[in-house]
């Protein structure tokens, strides 16, 4: 079952737009206890299609769980910002735990201004078991 991951490794998702809207900003700084000033890197969790729609994961397991995420800031995020992002499989690993086996799979995202500007990469793990 491994192996169909492995194969999958270097698979790009669809690409998306979003635009960073002060609504949702405010919701999400409300949610997070976050009351400003700017926009948070981690902003852009909104923007991540999850589960990943990784087509080679469902011949491994039946379930996800969110093994963790990393945001680096490249450039500020701004209010009216258009964010063109697509999610990026780069890897996967195979662990043997109580439960039985699991695979710990990387997703990089960058989130980046319609001229190009990288604005911020995220690097995520999500567990399927």
């Amino acid at each position: 079952m491994i192996e169909a991951l492995q194969k999958a490794v270097g698979w790009t998702g669809p690409a998306r737009e979003d635009v960073v809207e002060r609504r949702h900003l405010d919701f999400y700084r409300h949610a997070i206890g976050d009351p400003g000033p700017g926009v948070p890197p981690t902003y852009t969790a909104c923007f991540l299609d999850e589960p990943p729609s990784l087509p080679a994961a469902e011949s491994y397991g039946s379930g996800w769980l969110n093994g963790g995420d990393r945001f680096e800031h490249h450039a500020p995020l701004r209010v009216g910002d258009v964010l063109v992002s697509r999610p990026r499989f780069t890897g996967v690993v195979e662990k043997i735990g109580r439960a039985g086996p699991m695979a710990l799979l990387t997703f990089e995202t960058e989130f980046r201004r319609p001229d190009g500007e990288l604005v911020v990469r995220h690097v995520g793990t999500r567990i399927r078991k």
